[in-house]
């Protein structure tokens, strides 16, 4: 990705400029990101004539996820400021249960209903997802020290850069006595451009999020690092798509100068 070479080689240089200076600390971190939270799909339209249903995917326990990646902090007399570049993924579980038509579950798994089932046969649907978001994010933070530096409060800005998008859903239908599953997975970042219920959920290139949490210094080179994030630059191209994602990252820092 040429923005991640960009943004690399300004780090660096930002970096270096600022240690200059002899009020610049820096240093490698790794940890885990805890990611929660529920969407509502609206409808989407597949022809003149058919549609899916409404999805209300509520959470579905916390998915982990990981990070890993470069900080460099510029020290003033009242605050700092730290600027990281990290790669993360997060897991988001959710789950949806329907009460719909067979032709609508049909259309909804994207398969021909056979003629031997009625198209208003009620059909009760379970479907369990697994969302995969990879990305290359640049926190942009301001924040304050304590206790002689060891504690800290920070918030700021997050900029999310995608990298990979994925879905894997195992979708559950019983009608009358017979229960059918199967499982998918769609590449959210770059959709099937003939499969409307695909391009409906078309993953962002680029988001952005709040960010804010508190950190402990010890031992002089360790920063130990508690977070949480709100994307609220809207994670899906489709606007109509409303929901809340909350995004937890436990962080160990080492200070490498």
């Amino acid at each position: 990705m040429r923005f991640v070479q960009y943004a690399f080689i300004a780090f660096l240089s930002s970096s270096v400029s600022a240690f200059a200076q002899g009020s610049f600390e820096g240093g490698i971190k790794g940890g885990g990101t805890f990611t929660h939270g529920y969407t509502t799909i609206p409808a989407i339209p597949l022809s003149a004539t058919a549609s899916t249903p409404q999805l209300n995917n509520k959470s579905n326990g916390i998915g982990t996820g990981y990070l890993f990646g470069l900080w460099g902090r510029k020290n003033f007399d009242s605050f700092y400021l730290q600027v990281e570049l990290s790669y993360s993924s997060f897991l988001l579980k959710q789950k949806t249960d329907l009460s719909i038509t067979a032709e609508q579950a049909f259309v909804l798994a994207g398969q021909v209903r056979p003629s031997i089932i009625p198209a208003q046969t009620p059909t009760a649907v379970n479907i369990v997802s697994e969302s995969t978001l990879r990305a290359v994010n640049v926190p942009i933070l301001f924040g304050k020290k304590w206790a002689d530096g060891k504690i800290r409060a920070f918030a700021g800005p997050n900029l999310l850069f995608t990298d990979k998008a994925i879905v894997n859903r195992e979708t559950t239908a019983s009608i009358n006595s017979l229960s059918v599953s199967a499982t998918t997975e769609t590449n959210l970042k770059e959709p099937n451009p003939q499969n409307p219920a695909e391009t409906a959920l078309e993953v962002k290139p680029f988001t952005y999020a709040i960010e804010a949490g508190v950190g402990y210094t010890f031992l002089r080179r360790l920063d130990l690092d508690v977070r949480y994030a709100l994307p609220i630059g809207g994670i899906y191209e489709n606007t109509n798509i409303t929901g809340y994602l909350g995004i937890a990252t436990v962080a160990l820092g080492i200070k490498l100068f």
